[in-house]
């Protein structure tokens, strides 16, 4: 279940986006310009450290189920995807292969994963999105930008088995484009995760291990070894 809930995690949609008594946000006619040019500023980046959290919310529920977590991705395609709280799971990946390890009783599992591909191809489209190559996914999505008080770029997913579980995927931004706010996930039957992003450092090194799908570095000794980064 929390590897699915991973997948989930990873995807969003709103089709118009008001923002507490701002004006709703005005679609770009062709959002190709747009692209391109976040394509120029994000490729320089080396690498990039995010802190979120993840509100899960069913219609079972009053509350949104609650998760925090960090994603660190360093160019050109490794990504690690760690929850924190209220549990500890990590989802590593590159283009060749995925990895999940769960903590259990003090001590790291890894899991057999039953969707590989998938994960692996999903955790691949979110290095794209975070490193503004956004017209590498213009083969699996239907891609739109509307822009206001905040820019929102929305990916509709165009295989229609993808569509039945996953209604759109959209990434909230700054107005200038320059930083992540939030990622949302839509899904077909109203429910809906959105990952909030509370900081975020640019082009840190990470230490050796931070990405090893054997033996992952602790996020600690992770942590520590970035420091006061900006």
């Amino acid at each position: 279940m929390k590897t699915l809930t991973g997948i989930a995690a990873f995807m969003v949609a709103l089709t118009a986006v008001a923002v507490a008594g701002e004006p709703l946000l005005r679609p770009v006619a062709d959002p190709r310009p747009i692209l391109q040019d976040l394509q120029r500023k994000m490729s320089s980046l080396g690498s990039v450290c995010l802190e979120f959290t993840q509100q899960r919310n069913l219609k079972l529920f009053a509350e949104p189920l609650r998760s925090e977590g960090v994603m660190l991705i360093e160019r050109p395609d490794l990504i690690r995807w760690e929850t924190t709280a209220p549990y500890q799971s990590i989802l590593l990946g590159n283009h060749k292969s995925v990895a999940q390890f769960e903590r259990t009783e003090g001590d790291w599992k890894k899991l057999k994963l039953a969707f590989p591909q998938m994960l692996r191809r999903v955790m691949e489209q979110m290095v794209q999105m975070h490193q503004g190559r956004l017209d590498a996914l213009t083969g699996d999505y239907t891609i739109s930008v509307a822009t206001g008080s905040v820019a929102v770029v929305t990916l509709v997913p165009k295989d229609e088995m993808i569509r039945s579980i996953l209604s759109s995927l959209e990434i909230i931004m700054q107005p200038d484009f320059s930083a992540t706010r939030e990622v949302v996930m839509n899904e077909p039957s109203g429910e809906l995760t959105r990952i909030i992003f509370r900081r975020e450092r640019r082009d840190v090194k990470f230490p050796s291990g931070t990405f090893d799908q054997v033996k992952p570095l602790d996020i600690a000794a992770i942590q520590a070894a970035l420091g006061n980064a900006p």
